[in-house]
């Protein structure tokens, strides 16, 4: 039995080997022969962290006081109170190696690495789940526009939701859905506003069913997309139970987050 699983792993080497000479193994970071190295790796074998609280665009009013209030013995000063729209939940923050991994896999022509980045996400789509009572959530992804899609040769967000899928995170959902308008060289209101559309049987059959769903992107800044698949998928029936995403440009400072069932700090 050691015979036969010693000379598999020759086999694997030696394809790997041969199939380097063609396409080098390089990890995003740099590092040549490997995939992905074990530094790399680590960035992705990561307790999921709540970030919706840095996402401007998912801010919405609950409350506004012109003056200070009491309120159970609690001082409540003149403001305003916001809450999230739908929790986040990321891997960390989009800098440095973590930022590497995601523009490889985005633009750099890595695809495989999304084998490695679903496994990692599927931890937060059961948490969400678990939070909303969900046994089986489906996963739907964040469209690409056409241009950007064409740019990469595939659509990174569907893969990812179908590597979830066939890890049993979730069932893939993939939706006709096509943002109206691209984010760049807009302000920060037009990005706030921004619209997505849906279309095509399938989204009509699953907001009649009134799935339960969780949106799976790439990278979060100012929740904008989030916000904006939000308003398209609760307007078509579905209920969302939060979105989660590989990266976010920032990352709330700890102890902002409190899990009510455990009494731990997040």
């Amino acid at each position: 039995m050691d015979d036969r699983r010693d000379l598999s792993g020759t086999v694997r080497e030696v394809i790997a080997q041969t199939c380097a000479l063609v396409a080098p193994r390089r990890c995003p970071c740099g590092r040549e022969d490997v995939w992905l190295c074990p530094r790399c790796a680590a960035l992705l074998q990561v307790e999921p962290r709540r970030v919706e609280t840095c996402c401007d665009a998912l801010q919405v009013l609950t409350a506004a006081r012109v003056r200070e209030e009491r309120r159970g013995g609690i001082v409540l000063p003149a403001g305003v109170d916001h809450s999230a729209l739908l929790p986040v939940l990321a891997l960390g923050e989009y800098g440095g190696e973590l930022q590497k991994i995601v523009l490889a896999w985005k633009n750099g022509g890595m695809l495989h690495l999304g084998a490695r980045i679903a496994p990692a996400l599927a931890p937060a789509v059961a948490r969400l789940a678990e939070d909303a009572e969900v046994v089986d959530p489906s996963l739907v992804p964040v469209p690409s526009r056409r241009g950007a899609r064409l740019r990469r040769g595939e659509d990174h967000t569907a893969e990812l939701v179908r590597a979830l899928d066939r890890g049993g995170a979730g069932r893939a959902l993939l939706l006709g859905a096509r943002p109206t308008t691209a984010q760049e060289g807009q302000g920060s209101r037009q990005r706030r506003a921004r619209r997505i559309v849906l279309s095509g049987r399938r989204a009509r059959d699953a907001g009649r069913a009134g799935r339960s769903v969780v949106i799976v992107d790439d990278v979060v800044t100012t929740g904008s997309t989030l916000r904006g698949m939000h308003e398209a998928l609760t307007g078509a029936g579905m209920r969302v139970l939060g979105a989660v995403v590989v990266a976010s440009a920032r990352i709330p400072p700890p102890g902002e987050f409190r899990d009510e069932r455990s009494g731990n700090i997040e």
